[in-house]
Order: C-alpha cells, then structure tokens, then sequence
C-alpha cells in the first residue's frame, strides 16, 4: 500500500523526508554546486520492499529505493562522484541517527506521534 500514491500520506511522507535530508547534505558540502530543484525534478520513491529478515519483533524494515534528482554547476566526474558519496553516506548516517524519521512529517505517518521504527534505504542518485 506503501506505493499507492493516491492520498498517500506515508509516500509523501517518504519523500518529504528524503527531500529534507538531501537538502541539508547538499547545502552543508556543496552549496552553490548542486542543489535540488523538486518541481521540475522531483523525488521519486521508485519501490518499498518489507525486509523481515534479520528485523527485530515488534519492528517494521523497509527497503525503499529511491531516486534523487540533483541539479549540479559544471560536469566533472569527481564532482558528481563526491556529491553521489556524499547522498549516498548522508542518507545512511541519518537513518542511523534518527534524522530520516524526524524529517518525515507527523501528519504523514499510519499512527502520528511515532515514525517508522527501522528503515533502510538504497539511493538512486540521477544528476542533471
């Protein structure tokens, strides 16, 4: 149901949060260089799969794939391979942290007050 986009408030919640966290990884190593332009480009979520192998009773884990649009300044690999490791590891560490789940908005989760308990996350980054 998680893919169902009609009046999904868990998808949107989804990529409100992956937005978030993409910004802040962007604006905090590569301001002026590559940024995020979500109305022309936006945040896809291309599949959320349940993952109960190895997840802990009374968890939810997902593996959700997304894509992430970026918008960079110039055309050299490096750039574009430092900012794809930088996505990639940003994303990572803020499921590690908790960030990802207090981006997600709380109008947006099945039961408000709570996010999802564990996530993991695999990012397609597509630069334009």
């Amino acid at each position: 149901a998680i893919m169902d986009e009609n009046e999904n408030t868990v998808m949107q919640g989804l990529i409100a949060a992956t937005e978030t966290i993409a910004i802040q990884i962007l604006d905090a190593s590569f301001s002026g260089v590559a940024h995020l332009n979500t109305d022309e480009h936006p945040v896809v979520i291309g599949r959320v799969l349940n993952m109960p192998a190895n997840c802990a009773e009374g968890m939810t884990c997902l593996l959700v794939i997304s894509t992430i649009p970026v918008m960079m300044e110039g055309d050299s690999d490096d750039q574009y391979q430092a900012v794809r490791k930088a996505i990639m590891n940003g994303m990572q560490t803020s499921f590690t942290d908790g960030s990802f789940f207090n981006a997600i908005p709380e109008d947006t989760v099945v039961c408000p007050g709570t996010a999802p308990s564990a996530t993991t996350i695999m990012s397609h980054l597509t630069l334009n």
